[in-house]
């Protein structure tokens, strides 16, 4: 059964995971304006927000054998990872201004994982540690995880590469809910907003205080924040369940793997095209630009979903049916709650 604020939540972190990469993309071009420094400002809170609601629903996925989880998890994470960075990777070759690399850079996203479809990758990654480290003490898993996130996010520590340094800051996200569900999953549908209205003042002055004041790369702060935005990110999506013209947010929420997959194709496309182009933008352009092409992109992927699933197999989830009879039901990449 689904659970509103869960998707509510995670409605609110793909809208910022869409409108953040519209900023880097609009920023090449000088259209991202004012809404550059809050993009990145909210580096905090998208990415815990996402693993951490996609850790609450992991305990019944890793309480079963490592062949169910390998079929129905991991098999489906990286085929979709693989068939959109091929897609991803040919699209992008064909734009005017494309990066270095083109389809070469498809080879390597086994090893170095792709800067808009990581998520999947890690996804996967963070299922299969999961699953492994199961019936360790959860004080032993979640210390090494904090720890780990904790280095990487201070920047103590770095792989060189951007997914992998992320993969690594965000863990602890991930390995906390899982530990933690059941009593996340009935503690936050209680909340009040005074509660929300609470710990979203609290993230912001604590926010504004290590970047304007002392530094964010202070060992532990980083986590700080992410436990912060999580409380925040999941009592607003307790507080948009609750109000019904606010529906569609919730929907965004159930959609977020087409949402996660397309949203790289326009933004990149609009990037590529605007690249090189004196233009005499009016005044306030930039204060537009990044929300309209956010919002063309969230469109664009819902018009595709609404017009391949259920017809065409094998684009927004595995090819292969599942074959009746076996020990698990079958999971498609939207009902294992990805974000995409």
């Amino acid at each position: 059964m689904r659970e509103s604020w869960i998707d509510s939540a995670r409605g609110v972190a793909i809208i910022l995971v869409v409108l953040f990469h519209a900023v880097i993309n609009l920023d090449l071009v000088g259209l991202a304006g004012p809404w550059s420094r809050l993009a990145y400002t909210l580096d905090t809170f998208r990415m815990p927000l996402f693993f951490f609601l996609s850790g609450l629903l992991a305990p019944g996925l890793l309480a079963r054998p490592l062949r169910v989880v390998l079929r129905t998890r991991c098999l489906t994470l990286i085929y979709l990872y693989l068939l959109w960075c091929v897609l991803l990777g040919a699209f992008r070759a064909l734009l005017p201004h494309s990066p270095p690399g083109g389809f070469a850079a498809v080879a390597r996203v086994l090893v170095e994982p792709n800067v808009y479809l990581w998520f999947l990758y890690t996804l996967c990654l963070f299922t299969l540690v999961g699953w492994l480290t199961r019936r360790l003490p959860a004080w032993l898993v979640v210390g090494t995880a904090l720890i780990v996130s904790a280095v990487f996010a201070a920047g103590l520590v770095s792989t060189g590469d951007v997914p992998w340094d992320k993969t690594f800051r965000y863990w602890f996200f991930f390995v906390l809910a899982s530990r933690a569900a059941p009593a996340v999953r009935s503690v936050v549908p209680r909340m009040r907003p005074v509660h929300v209205v609470g710990v979203g003042v609290a993230y912001v002055v604590v926010l504004g205080f290590f970047l304007y004041v002392s530094s964010d790369r202070i060992l532990f702060v980083r986590p700080m924040l992410g436990l912060l935005a999580v409380a925040a990110g999941c009592g607003l999506g307790v507080l948009i369940a609750r109000v019904p013209a606010l529906g569609f947010v919730r929907h965004l929420g159930t959609r977020t793997l087409p949402i996660y997959v397309v949203h790289a194709f326009p933004i990149t496309a609009a990037a590529a095209l605007l690249a090189g182009r004196n233009i005499d933008w009016p005044p306030g352009t930039t204060l537009v630009a990044v929300p309209l092409l956010t919002l063309a992109a969230i469109l664009l992927a819902l018009a595709l979903d609404r017009l391949i699933t259920g017809r065409i197999r094998g684009i927004f989830d595995f090819p292969i049916p599942h074959r009746p009879g076996t020990t698990a039901p079958p999971e498609t990449a939207e009902s294992a709650q990805l974000p995409r």
